[in-house]
């Protein structure tokens, strides 16, 4: 084999913005762990008042450990940093983890057993992995009344993130769902996956703010997406055995047997 992925390979993830906890429909964790059995992360962004109370949050740090993701609680003005920084630690977590599976499957040894050099080499492929591999990500936006003074930080916080993820070595997409999607429907397509910042600039500018907040079907929405558009997609788990598969070896320093993850 010449060591190189004959299979593209994509990452997957949900992202739910909201400023408080669902009060319609069925249970969010519910639809985060069917997400999960089908190796699609979903993280949560909770966007706190002025006052602080985290509360109504508990239902999102559920979610996000149902959804195998990151839960992040904020105040408005750092939202757009934490999307983009939710996203970041998503990818290498994910990756993390199907590396040290497939690590402990072949060598019988988890990361802190294993020699400093030799985990140094393996973080420092986990870090390039986490660079190059593709991304599809679906932003799950509550738009329920609550949030209409924070609509506008929030689309702004999506375009940066596209933005910032066209820096990634490997390909970026971006979705988006809103939920409820107006007109009596609890959820709505705004986008499906796109790299084009103006196209998705635009479609931003038709979400408006008001109902109750359904984020059941966000995130049912959200994870039909994928399969909608699953060309080429491998859930997490499967990255590090795609890279046994292909022949790719991590480098290898003095006697040490290498590691092939």
């Amino acid at each position: 084999m010449d060591g190189k992925l004959k299979t593209p390979m994509q990452l997957r993830e949900i992202i739910v913005i909201t400023d408080g906890r669902s009060n319609i429909g069925d249970s969010p964790a519910g639809a985060a762990r069917i997400a999960h059995r089908k190796g699609i992360i979903v993280n949560t962004i909770g966007i706190t008042d002025s006052d602080g109370a985290e509360e109504p949050f508990v239902e999102l740090d559920g979610i996000a450990r149902a959804g195998g993701g990151i839960c992040d609680i904020i105040p408005l003005p750092r939202l757009g940093y934490s999307v983009q920084m939710v996203t970041r630690q998503s990818i290498q977590m994910t990756i993390e983890r199907a590396v040290s599976r497939q690590l402990q499957k072949i060598t019988g040894c988890s990361m802190e057993d294993i020699p400093p050099d030799s985990r140094a080499r393996v973080l420092e492929y986990i870090q390039r992995l986490g660079d190059e591999v593709d991304l599809k990500c679906v932003v799950a936006l509550d738009c329920s009344g609550s949030m209409k003074n924070k609509i506008r930080t929030a689309k702004n916080s999506i375009q940066d993130l596209l933005i910032s993820l066209k820096a990634r070595k490997g390909r970026s997409y971006l979705g988006m769902v809103a939920f409820p999607g107006g007109d009596g429907r609890d959820s709505r397509v705004v986008s499906t996956f796109t790299d084009n910042f103006e196209e998705l600039a635009v479609k931003l500018e038709g979400i408006k703010a008001g109902g109750p907040t359904p984020t059941y079907a966000g995130i049912m929405l959200s994870s039909r997406l994928f399969e909608e558009d699953n060309l080429g997609l491998y859930p997490a788990e499967m990255i590090a055995q795609r890279q046994i598969e292909a022949g790719e070896h991590l480098p290898q320093g003095g006697n040490e047997n290498p590691f092939i993850l």
